[in-house]
């Protein structure tokens, strides 16, 4: 049997998929939902080291070494010079980027020849489809183990309820929008219904976004031409059938009296001019008189205090706090940072806090300079792009900015940045056009 080195990243590349999206339920079912059991620490570790040796096996696009590259010494910058971290500290918090930095080289490496891509695109095709069956059970359990909430995370384990219903509704969109006739849409919404029937996991969970995803989900499977309205006139019961379907599932599961803490119109009234000091002592507060592991202040509170705390630590503006605010453990000591702000930084922070406290103005730019070439560089085979997925697309990063800082999570990003290179397409009718005339 001939080597073939394609084969061995390939399998890598799926092993740290499934480890990835996989362990945290396992891990759950053996030492309850935490994120520190030892087959998570082992699992996140392998899977780290696994996105470390492809890259170095794959990136030679001279924009990957450049965004890495600049990346790297951004990071150095902030970590050793602004920020005085250890090296254990630093290449610690290094971990929290590597899916960002490490997988678009590695998938720009399968989309290289036609080879590659397509035995890659075959495989892909089943393991996501069996992805989105794997879920229904898991689900199913934690919902009667738990009830609705952030323990509904699939395969993923606990407190991935979010990112389990991002990665649904992606992953059944690409495998829906290949399969479908845009010219009888409802006759392949039929054919195709089990695509739609595993969307009913992010409805078991108390994950709101789902309702946005659900709606786009739709839209963007119709081609947007002249004939888009009348299309979407037709699509439109089954849209709002779906959705009342799924709100049904969502009263009736989701109790709301056990929410989290919101500081809400009240906070802001008594708050927003306070100092940092006093927001602290506020989140104190209500941390000891409140379930701990509800307590979660508010993404866009969070993001009305981030100026609080540049003005109490001025010369952070620019490199923010280094790599460690997010990444850290048993093994590695926090930082100082860190200790002085976790009531700030426990809980879901927004992509826009976790990029500017950890790396500032900086690392900001580098964030937009990074998600903007995901648009524009294409894949010399497969110039031709997917508008719908990539729409698609942009609406996730969009939302993200205000949402969750999902991008430092292996499971999120092994789906998501391989659903946009899955939106790169060969340009057929281009190619007609050439063998046409070279005949």
């Amino acid at each position: 049997m001939k080597f073939e080195v394609r084969f061995i990243l390939q399998r890598l590349f799926f092993i740290g998929f499934w480890l990835a999206t996989c362990t945290g339920f396992v891990s759950d079912l053996i030492w309850g939902n935490t994120s520190t059991s030892p087959l998570t620490t082992l699992s996140q570790l392998t899977v780290d080291v696994i996105l470390l040796f492809l890259a170095v096996c794959t990136m030679r696009k001279t924009i990957d070494i450049i965004f890495v590259s600049s990346f790297l010494v951004i990071a150095a910058i902030s970590g050793f010079i602004v920020n005085n971290d250890s090296i254990v500290v630093w290449l610690n918090g290094l971990r929290y980027f590597f899916p960002v930095m490490f997988l678009p080289p590695i998938l720009r490496y399968f989309w290289a020849t036609e080879y590659r891509h397509d035995l890659f695109v075959k495989s892909l095709d089943k393991q996501l489809y069996i992805f989105l069956w794997l879920q229904v059970p898991t689900v199913l359990f934690q919902f009667f183990m738990y009830g609705a909430g952030d323990y509904v995370g699939g395969t993923m384990g606990g407190w991935f309820s979010g990112i389990l219903s991002f990665s649904i509704y992606y992953v059944s969109f690409y495998l829906l929008n290949k399969r479908i006739d845009r010219n009888n849409i409802l006759r392949s919404l039929y054919q195709n219904w089990t695509l739609i029937f595993l969307l009913f996991p992010t409805f078991l969970n108390e994950t709101k976004i789902s309702f946005a995803l659900i709606i786009v989900y739709f839209i963007l499977l119709l081609p947007i031409d002249r004939k888009y309205i009348i299309r979407m006139a037709f699509l439109a019961p089954v849209v709002i059938i779906l959705v009342a379907v799924g709100s049904f599932f969502y009263s009736s599961t989701v109790n709301e009296s056990q929410g989290k803490l919101r500081m809400d119109a009240e906070f802001f009234e008594e708050y927003l001019d306070a100092d940092v000091e006093t927001m602290e002592k506020a989140a104190e507060y209500a941390e000891k008189n409140y379930d701990e592991e509800m307590f979660d202040i508010p993404r866009i509170a969070k993001l009305m205090i981030m100026p609080m705390v540049f003005s109490a630590h001025p010369g952070h503006e620019l490199m923010g706090f280094g790599l460690s605010l997010y990444k850290h453990g048993k093994i590695v000591d926090a930082a100082d940072f860190y200790n002085e702000y976790d009531w700030l930084i426990k809980g879901t922070s927004p992509q826009i806090m976790s990029a500017v406290l950890q790396l500032g103005i900086a690392g900001s730019i580098w964030y937009i300079a990074f998600f903007i070439s995901l648009f524009f560089i294409r894949p010399p085979l497969y110039p031709k792009r997917n508008l719908n997925m990539q729409a698609y697309f942009l609406m996730l990063v969009l939302i993200l900015l205000l949402y969750a800082d999902f991008w430092s999570y292996p499971n999120f990003c092994f789906v998501m940045f391989t659903f946009l290179f899955l939106s790169w397409n060969k340009d057929e009718e281009a190619q007609q056009k050439s063998s046409v005339i070279a005949t």
